[in-house]
Order: structure tokens, then sequence, then C-alpha cells
């Protein structure tokens, strides 16, 4: 990957795996035979703060997945065009990142970029929803857009905790009763 230069892969810190470039520049190459012609630019810099890319108010069309990276720390963020902040709100773009963060802040390269993969490819569907592009092989299937709206992890304490309140109520309005009834 030394000798390979694209516009949309911007590895500062040699983090990406071939696989997720190949992945970065197909989507990418598939939004140059579009109207609109988007791009989704990956980058990533030896630093974890002050990530907005510079002259982010210039680009139309454009989200920036920017990782930085120092000292065994990771920090991933998605920015956006302002042309595309409708799709992106900050809500969906924290969605995104957190359905993937135990991936995205491992050390293990492989584990990283399945990561990063995954949000790559949530920033590409979104993209297709937005533009109302068909999707294709490298979009999320309908399992995958549920983790990001419904994470698994919140499921479970969430449920408990339905069980809990419940339980609770069951039991005051049966103590209440028997009170009355004595």
């Amino acid at each position: 990957m030394t000798a390979f230069t694209n516009p949309n892969v911007k590895d500062n810190s040699h983090l990406l795996d071939r696989e997720t470039s190949k992945l970065i520049m197909a989507k990418n190459d598939r939004y140059l035979q579009t109207s609109e012609q988007p791009r989704i630019i990956v980058q990533t810099v030896n630093r974890v703060n002050h990530l907005t890319p510079k002259k982010l108010s210039k680009y139309k069309h454009t989200v920036f997945i920017v990782v930085g990276s120092k000292d065994q720390k990771r920090n991933v963020q998605i920015y956006t065009s302002k042309d595309l902040h409708g799709g992106f709100t900050a809500d969906i773009r924290g969605s995104i990142i957190r359905a993937q963060s135990d991936r995205l802040r491992s050390n293990n390269r492989q584990k990283f970029n399945q990561g990063l993969r995954f949000v790559f490819r949530a920033c590409a569907t979104t993209i297709d929803q937005q533009y109302q592009y068909s999707l294709d092989k490298y979009d999320l299937s309908a399992e995958e857009r549920a983790q990001i709206t419904h994470p698994h992890r919140l499921a479970l304490p969430i449920a408990l905790a339905l069980v809990v309140v419940l339980g609770g109520l069951a039991l005051f309005f049966k103590n209440n009763l028997h009170s009355k009834n004595k």
C-alpha cells in the first residue's frame, strides 16, 4: 500500500488494510458514475483531538471518516458537508460509531478494520438512501442497519429495567389491595 495513492484514502497512520482500501475505492468509483458524485473520504491522522478536516465548509456531497490514533488510543469521527447534514444528524453519526465501538477501540488491526468497514458501509448506505440510489453489495443489510437503530447491548438492560418496574408496581398494588381489604 505504500506505493498506492487515492484521494479518498489518506492513511497517514498506516491503520488501513487492503480490504478496507479496496472497499473505499470501489464504492467511491461507483459514486463517480452518478450525477451528484458524492464521496466518502477516510483519513487517518496521528492525533486523537482536533480531527475536523481542513476547509470542510468548502466541500459538497462529501463525508469524512477521520480516525485519530496516538499511543494505543483511537478516536473515530464522522464529518459531513452541509448538504448532507439532513441525512447525517449528530444522533445518526453517533449511533453508527457506537454500533462498532468495541472494534473501533481494538488494538487488533483486523478487528479495527472490520469496524471501520462497517462505519464506511453505514455512511454509504445513508448516502444511498438520501440520494435514493439503489442499494448494492457495499451497503448494509437490514440486520446490520438494525444494529445502528436498535443496538442489542441496550435491549437486555431495558428489558430488565421494565421487568423490575412492572414487578415493583405489581407488588405495590398487591400490598395496597391487601391493606385496604383488612
